[in-house]
């Protein structure tokens, strides 16, 4: 029952949030007026209705907390950007609530979620760095985050020698880490451009070492499909081109992953890749208008959740009576 209700409450918000950016794009209500006061408010309301559903729904749905910390997170950094604390903070909480749910993972199944470990120590490496940052240079920075997040792949080849796919991550991001000492020879929209496709060799190195990680070719897609947008709008393309462009590259990942069905189970990749490049089509035919599909899906996408909460009670009901 608690859970069907929940379900109810999340369909309710996602048809009210979607109402709530229609109007923003119709000019009914402007966001400017918000004040950060109001806007940390919505943040932290937001994250005590995720905790909520996360201990509802039940502790191992760990991944519940993920919403639940980003806006606990985003609250903190609004609410105290104009104090001398938040100038200390800076983006260092929204970094630290990106830890929390893995390492919620990891402590409610130690022995079979230690691969949370990884992202969980990187993102505590990451809100270390926030602190420190102003005493550090820029490019600096940038290869003390990358051979951080390269160390735990090379302890877990230590720990256990059998696991030699932790090498490629761990020598590709060793590569990449000499990136950010580029960033002084190139321009700064050639390195960005340069820096997305360069984000995905190791995804696809992933891959070609053992096709078991077809996991692997949906980073690779989003960062090369990322790197072409960038590279769009180097030429002064049209943003809703340029978005049509990156949702059309997430839709060829889904589409790459539905063709090698015969050899993983991934039957399923043919729904993403259909909705992303029907998203895409729409965007490039719509141009600015393009702006109130999200609204109109999440409208959409929260009846739906309505409507399934609904037809499941009705059922669990003539199911009860026929009993």
């Amino acid at each position: 029952m608690n859970k069907r209700i929940i379900n109810f409450f999340w369909g309710v918000v996602l048809i009210g949030l979607g109402a709530v950016f229609f109007l923003r794009e119709t000019g009914v209500i402007d966001f400017a007026y918000f004040s950060d006061l109001t806007w940390a408010s919505i943040f932290g309301i937001a994250g005590a209705f995720f905790l909520i559903t996360y201990f509802i729904k039940g502790v191992d749905q760990w991944g519940w907390l993920f919403p639940a910390m980003i806006s606990i997170g985003a609250a903190i950094i609004i609410g105290l950007q104009n104090t001398p604390v938040g100038q200390v903070l800076t983006g260092a909480p929204m970094l630290a609530s990106l830890a929390v749910p893995f390492i919620a993972a990891y402590v409610l199944k130690p022995t079979e979620r230690q691969w949370a470990l990884i992202p969980a120590w990187a993102m505590t490496v990451l809100t270390g760095v926030v602190f420190f940052e102003s005493y550090l240079g820029g490019n600096l920075v940038g290869t003390i985050v990358l051979y951080s997040i390269a160390l735990p792949f090379l302890i877990v080849y230590l720990t256990d020698r059998n696991k030699n796919w932790a090498l490629i991550p761990f020598a590709a991001l060793c590569v990449v880490g000499i990136i950010p000492m580029l960033e002084e020879l190139l321009p700064r929209r050639r390195f960005e451009i340069f820096l997305m496709p360069l984000f995905a060799v190791p995804f696809i190195g992933a891959y070609f070492f053992s096709k078991k990680n077809w996991w692997a070719l949906i980073p690779a897609g989003v960062f090369l499909s990322t790197g072409i947008a960038l590279l769009a709008e180097t030429i002064r393309l049209d943003g809703t081109i340029v978005a049509a462009l990156i949702l059309g590259g997430f839709g060829f990942t889904f589409g790459v992953l539905w063709l090698l069905r015969n050899v993983h189970n991934t039957e399923w990749a043919k729904y993403p890749a259909l909705a992303l490049f029907g998203v895409a089509v729409l965007v490039s035919l719509l141009g600015r208008q393009a702006y109130y599909i999200g609204p109109v899906l999440l409208i959409a996408g929260g009846a739906a959740v309505i409507v399934y909460s609904l037809i499941k009670k009705s059922r669990d009901s003539i199911e009860i009576s026929e009993e």
